[in-house]
């Protein structure tokens, strides 16, 4: 009967491991359940931001492609062309001179006024140098029916011209 004493030692030890700590204290789980919680708001917020980020880079990929399109859009000829590439370029040099007139006022303006001459000079030039009626006329067009949204883009009307009549990487159009 020595088992007795070795069969209550076990029963003993049995008993205090099933009635003691069996897992975390309340304290711990409330601790984790809170890291938990901002883990997942930090993860929340953290994917808002991106969501963010990203829709404001789509509209404005969005908005410089409809620019584009409006650029391209103005990028046309008129019903009859001139006859003279002098008198396009003429016709092209009081365009970009309305342009400005048009579009911008104060300083700016005042900056044109004081560098037109210079300005619509190289333009003459340039444009007689291309030796296109077709871009000269097109520009004409672009510049005159261009809306104030599109003042900045001078530049781009321009090369828009340049690219759609010229040959230079758009659809120049047939020799008559």
């Amino acid at each position: 009967m020595t088992l007795r004493p070795f069969a209550a030692l076990v029963a003993t030890a049995f008993l205090f491991t099933a009635c003691g700590p069996s897992g975390p204290s309340p304290e711990e789980i409330k601790r984790q359940e809170e890291a938990e919680a901002k883990k997942k708001a930090d993860e929340e917020a953290l994917a808002k931001r991106k969501a963010d980020r990203e829709a404001k880079e789509q509209a404005k990929k969005d908005a410089e492609e409809a620019e584009k399109a409006a650029v391209m859009a103005l990028a046309t000829l008129p019903e009859t062309l001139p006859k003279k590439l002098d008198k396009a370029c003429e016709a092209r040099a009081k365009a970009e001179d309305d342009f400005m007139n048009k579009h911008y006022d104060g300083e700016a303006l005042e900056k044109w006024n004081q560098a037109k001459t210079t300005q619509l000079g190289f333009a003459k030039q340039g444009c007689v140098k291309a030796g296109s009626i077709e871009v000269a006329a097109c520009q004409v067009e672009a510049l005159n029916n261009a809306p104030e949204e599109l003042k900045k883009k001078l530049p781009d009307l321009l090369k828009a011209c340049i690219e759609k009549y010229s040959g230079e990487g758009g659809d120049a159009p047939a020799a008559e």
